[in-house]
């Protein structure tokens, strides 16, 4: 049975109050206010790792590379442009270049036995057919915050030519 709305008007449940709305609209602002900068922060050490295994998935593939083609493979970066390429030095091909997005950085590149010194801060890896590779560490992170946890390093092992990503505290 239906109840008339005259009847509804004398109990009071027809609807909300201004205040119930305002209240309630006042603390869902409090809560998206507080909790955003923990999603901001979140979304960008995911987007941290995702490019870390960019990396690192690209000195994989120059490896394979150099083993199937037997013939050496170079991965090269650009700091200052925030990129990374692959080029086959037996095929005359453009090679991909990948940029990482803002706010990811390339930080840095040690290289292993060599100085550090960099050409307009580009540096390679070489991958012979062997396996190995001349070896080095790339460091990333998010907007120079160097001291955070947000900090990865991708290591080339000279000997081996594998990569490991490791996050650094």
């Amino acid at each position: 049975m239906i109840k008339p709305v005259a009847y509804l008007k004398k109990t009071g449940c027809l609807g909300f109050t201004l205040l119930e709305l305002t209240l309630v609209m006042f603390f869902m602002a409090i809560i998206a206010g507080l909790s955003t900068p923990f999603v901001m922060s979140t979304l960008d050490r995911m987007e941290l790792q995702t490019s870390a295994r960019k990396v690192a998935s690209a000195l994989r593939y120059a490896r394979s590379e150099a083993i199937a083609s037997k013939k050496p493979v170079v991965f090269s970066g650009n700091l200052d442009r925030n990129q990374f390429w692959v080029t086959q030095g037996y095929n005359n091909e453009t090679p991909k270049v990948t940029s990482l997005t803002n706010p990811i950085r390339l930080d840095h590149f040690i290289n292993e036995g060599e100085d550090n010194l960099f050409r307009d801060n580009e540096f390679t890896v070489t991958f012979f057919p062997q396996g190995n590779s001349s070896g080095g560490l790339i460091g990333m992170n998010i907007n120079e915050y160097r001291n955070s946890e947000n900090y990865y390093v991708v290591s080339i092992d000279p000997i081996t030519g594998k990569t490991k990503i490791k996050q650094t505290k």
